[in-house]
């Protein structure tokens, strides 16, 4: 296995403290097979991957028909079930942005990849705009909305337009400099506005069964890794704070299909991640720690 190379945090970005310690080896299955680590704050309990690739070189990292929500690919039984999940995700959150929204109002999706959830939005008289750096992607959420899609924060936010709900789903564990990245989403957001963050969860039962076979670190694409703790730590350093925390229910399962599939298990891997999947949600039920979690935000 290769040791990648790359940029390495020493101080915390969320709580300022001096980084040293080790932390978990994860290898980078889709790609490059390169070794990274998930290592902690010690303070904060933050957790980022390390070294991180620079952002020049980050897109390479992401060229595989395995990236669904760059390619669209039904290739493959986990990636079906995705297709056939995703309806109810999409519908799930439409229900959910309508009753913060209270009427369908200005939108912005961050990372909206090839456009499925905008152009639902669109259909049901949201008024949308997107943000999605990957080009392939980007032309085939324009293709599907057809609207303009911005191909990254800062084109945005030099427009000085402000949104009502701003969702970042399954995003913000993507991005490089998450205090820069979350002062911008400030500005896009109007002052009575909502800030929906969808992420993994780190403490979840399904996350400490696997270890370093659990598929949401996705090192190096995933570059932090939250927990309800940090992640309210990062919001109120910037002033805002967190309403709500809701579970993704499936998550569970699908996160635990996606890692029994990096454990090459066979026929019987579906069976155990459904297992797995289900016991994840039992516990959470207790501790609210689900395989990922929504957290509604607000200034």
């Amino acid at each position: 296995m290769k040791e990648m190379k790359g940029m390495n945090i020493k101080t915390c970005p969320v709580c300022g403290n001096i980084l040293d310690a080790e932390g978990l080896k994860v290898k980078d299955y889709s790609v490059s097979g390169e070794v990274f680590e998930i290592c902690t704050c010690r303070h904060c309990t933050f957790s980022f991957t390390q070294p991180q690739p620079e952002p020049s070189a980050i897109g390479k990292y992401y060229q595989t028909e395995d990236y669904i929500s760059h390619s669209d690919t039904k290739q493959g039984m986990v990636n079906r079930m995705y297709h056939l999940v995703r309806k109810k995700n999409t519908n799930d959150k439409l229900d959910l942005i309508n009753r913060l929204a209270k009427k369908p109002a200005s939108l912005l999706d961050v990372g909206c990849g090839t456009g499925y959830f905008l152009s639902v939005c669109r259909q049901k008289a949201w008024k949308t705009e997107g943000v999605e750096i990957s080009d392939v992607a980007r032309r085939m959420a324009e293709q599907r909305t057809g609207q303009a899609i911005y191909p990254s924060l800062d084109a945005l936010t030099a427009t000085g337009k402000q949104f009502d709900v701003i969702t970042l789903w399954h995003v913000f564990e993507h991005l490089h400099d998450i205090n820069a990245s979350f002062l911008q989403l400030s500005q896009l957001l109007q002052p009575q506005g909502t800030l929906i963050f969808a992420l993994p969860n780190l403490c979840c039962a399904d996350a400490l069964h696997y270890q370093e076979f659990w598929a949401a670190y996705d090192v190096p694409r995933h570059l932090s890794h939250f927990n309800p703790v940090s992640l309210r730590r990062l919001v109120e350093k910037h002033g805002m704070k967190i309403e709500q925390i809701l579970p993704m229910k499936m998550d569970a399962y699908y996160i635990s299909m996606l890692s029994e599939k990096l454990k090459n298990t066979a026929f019987w891997g579906l069976l155990k991640a459904v297992w797995y999947g289900w016991q994840s949600n039992c516990r959470a039920k207790k501790d609210g720690n689900y395989s990922s979690l929504i957290y509604i935000i607000k200034k």
